[in-house]
């Protein structure tokens, strides 16, 4: 193995399955923290929200920092952000100052995220950019999978301020790895731009500006998915279907682990025979499991269903993110990267409020159904109206996007 491998493996991939590990601990004990602040289950889940709220505000200023000065600074400035933030959440006396704490939190959490996508993609030529981005998001996918079946085994023995104390223990582990992290030699611009860029997407060649806004939606539609399994997939289980945290957890593990099992094919044919081949039948895969899973009402029927589900986010982890670096010029990579998570973003705002409106007036359940057209809609966008992104796979003429300029030392 090579030591950018090693580099890469400790300073990227191992902090990312310990982060993205301790946020999902907080999902089944979304009921106990109700319980804990006197508020209701639908309002506890609330916290995602600002979570999410948090991330959202992080992308634009995190996109241009990354420009300019590379991703080091965002992964420790972010993951500094996030453990004070879990720490003062350990000790929040009302669920408003929790609420807070979360949106905070989630801002430097998405610094952190933005800055070590920016590292991995960076590391890794366009050839091997599917498999090292799908590894990178497949990791971070699995630990958020099983972070609930290590939260529900513990949420009773410390608590949910335990949880939190946990959790901040390991965002100081990932800080202090951060610093280690050194930026990619890539050319960065030497003058500065807006931190918002509006116009900038008008530097994309014309041939790819539609796949561009197809990424729009679907990574719209794979933040809207993540947020209302992770926020229904637990009220759907334990008030809809009487199951404890602890089997609720071990349903997410179900989850993690068809994730985690197909990333690395995800990767690879995404290198071989182009970002469309596992962009697209993620999210129709994705759709047709929100049809099926409100009628999975046993324990191997709702496995069964959380392994296509799985399988989908294996494909979807970092096929996105992979998809717009091939496209988009290199010196806006983070602005691009950013705008385009910004509005995908707000489907992880919007899925969790959406779906609580739907729990609250029907059940858990529907709230899959409501949401697995905009999947459908979305693949079927891949499939029939988006341009190829692997320079290797691109049709006859297509415009080489996206081109490395690396600075030779």
């Amino acid at each position: 193995m090579s030591r950018k491998f090693w580099s890469a493996a400790l300073l990227i991939y191992a902090p990312s399955l310990l982060m993205m590990s301790g946020q999902g601990m907080i999902i089944p004990a979304l009921i106990i923290l109700g319980e804990t602040y006197g508020v209701s289950g639908a309002l506890a889940a609330q916290v995602i929200t600002a979570q999410q709220v948090g991330k959202f505000a992080g992308f634009i200023p995190t996109g241009a920092i990354v420009d300019r000065w590379g991703s080091k600074p965002p992964m420790a400035a972010g993951a500094l952000i996030a453990s004070l933030c879990l720490f003062g959440s350990a000790y929040a006396p009302s669920f408003a100052l929790l609420l807070l704490l979360q949106f905070v939190w989630g801002f430097g959490q998405n610094m952190w995220m933005f800055g070590r996508e920016t590292a991995a993609a960076e590391m890794a030529p366009a050839e091997q950019r599917g498999r090292a981005l799908s590894a990178l998001m497949g990791i971070s996918g699995a630990g958020m999978a099983f972070g609930p079946a290590i939260g529900g085994f513990l949420t009773e023995p410390i608590g949910v301020r335990g949880l939190f104390l946990l959790y901040g223990a390991a965002s100081a582990v990932v800080l202090l790895l951060a610093l280690l992290h050194r930026s990619a030699d890539v050319e960065r611009p030497k003058s500065s731009r807006p931190m918002f860029d509006p116009t900038a997407f008008k530097e994309i060649h014309p041939y790819y500006r539609l796949t561009y806004f197809i990424l729009f939606i679907a990574t719209f539609g794979v933040l809207a998915r993540t947020q209302v399994t992770n926020t229904m997939l637990p009220l759907f289980t334990q008030d809809q279907l009487g199951y404890s945290p602890v089997e609720t957890g071990l349903l997410f593990a179900v989850l993690g682990g068809a994730t985690f099992a197909v990333v690395l094919p995800a990767g690879f044919v995404s290198d071989k025979l182009g970002r469309k081949w596992v962009a697209a039948p993620s999210a129709l895969i994705a759709g047709a499991a929100f049809l099926v899973l409100p009628f999975a009402e046993n324990v191997v029927a709702l496995g069964a269903t959380l392994v296509f589900m799985g399988f989908a986010n294996g494909m979807a982890m970092g096929s996105m993110t992979t998809y717009t670096f091939d496209i988009v010029p290199v010196h806006l990579r983070g602005r691009l990267q950013a705008l385009r998570r910004s509005f995908g973003e707000t489907g992880g705002i919007a899925g969790p409020l959406a779906a609580g409106a739907v729990a609250s007036a029907a059940s858990p359940s529907a709230a899959f159904l409501v949401f697995a057209p905009l999947l459908l809609s979305a693949g079927l966008a891949l499939v029939f109206a988006a341009r190829e992104g692997l320079p290797a796979k691109r049709a006859p003429g297509a415009p080489q996007a996206g081109v490395e300029r690396m600075v030779v030392r």
